[in-house]
């Protein structure tokens, strides 16, 4: 927000104070968005001004790697203001664009070298530009090509404990290099968005129809994902000096659940460190695998319905359990 903004503002009786250091959630969701509609009709407009020619894959790269150099030399020769910062955001994603375009039409896709070096390159695009968005863009899609690039060789199983040992390793960044915590946490928040499209996108029980298997199908059974998620959640409770007695009951039901354990890491990541994005993310992972889990059970009507009343009164116990503890 500029400071002449900030002004009227608080020549309006709006708001008071000091401006703040960083924008509000709601503010860069709005620049996110104004972003992708700007990179959409860029897109449109130079398919249209070029024709043809864009659909050759060489040139397709080619255009796609000028994109991005005129985006990183205009953020380091005009770096700060809010106009700036959008027709940056704009041209990378134009940029991103028609590389992915490229990619896709120069090889097999079926290859998870091709996948590899693709999130790769994200993430070394989200190093590069020192743009928040475009680090929570390009972690996002590194996550995500990553798993392709297992999925190819079939290792999708392992795409969940990889993305969550990244997110134990970028909380510890936070304490080692606290200087760059903006990156760490743009690439938080993109490796979170990452998990929870891969939890929606991900069928329980049905392995035929997780749409990871349409490029191999898995070596792995599938009940190994959410043990392989454990030791980043007992590493998280042994740093943060979670007491175990606290944590045990969750792994055991994250041992059995699939995608509880990343619910779980992204909720604990947020609530210790105070981070409101991760712990909703955490929040909206929880409620996704759990209401997975639910319509997968092989139950009848009236055994779900106790279910839930069961797990209702577990919950009411817990609360009277907290409030006890917080009295004492």
């Amino acid at each position: 927000m500029s400071d002449l903004l900030w002004q009227r503002l608080c020549q309006a009786g709006l708001v008071d104070g000091e401006p703040p250091r960083t924008p509000h959630w709601s503010s860069r969701l709005l620049l996110g968005a104004c972003g992708w509609l700007a990179a959409l009709f860029l897109l449109i407009a130079l398919h249209l001004a070029l024709g043809e020619t864009l659909l050759e894959a060489r040139h397709a790269l080619l255009l796609g790697t000028s994109l991005l150099l005129t985006a990183r030399l205009l953020l380091a020769w005009q770096g700060e203001g809010d106009l700036v910062a959008q027709l940056v955001l704009a041209l990378a994603l134009t940029g991103d664009g028609w590389l992915l375009y490229g990619v896709l039409e120069t090889g097999d896709l079926h290859s998870g070298q091709r996948w590899l070096m693709a999130a790769l390159g994200a993430l070394a695009i989200a190093l590069l530009f020192n743009h928040w968005l475009l680090r929570l863009f390009h972690g996002f899609a590194s996550a995500l090509l990553l798993t392709l690039a297992l999925a190819c060789v079939g290792m999708q199983a392992l795409a969940q404990p990889l993305l969550l040992c990244a997110l134990l390793l970028l909380w510890y960044a936070c304490d080692w290099r606290a200087r760059h915590y903006a990156l760490w946490e743009s690439l938080q928040l993109g490796i979170a968005l990452a998990l929870l499209a891969l939890a929606l996108a991900s069928p329980f029980g049905e392995g035929s129809l997780d749409p990871l298997g349409w490029f191999a199908p898995s070596r792995l059974p599938y009940w190994l994902t959410p043990l392989l998620s454990l030791p980043p959640l007992a590493l998280l409770a042994r740093r943060a000096i979670i007491p175990w007695p606290l944590i045990l009951p969750l792994m055991g039901a994250a041992a059995l659940i699939a995608h509880l354990g990343g619910a779980a890491l992204l909720l604990l990541l947020g609530f210790h460190g105070g981070h409101r994005g991760l712990w909703s993310l955490g929040l909206l992972l929880l409620v996704a695998s759990l209401g997975l889990y639910y319509y997968d059970l092989n139950l009848t009507l009236m055994h779900k319905s106790l279910l839930l009343g069961a797990s209702g009164l577990a919950l009411l116990a817990a609360r009277q359990l907290l409030r006890r503890g917080r009295r004492a």
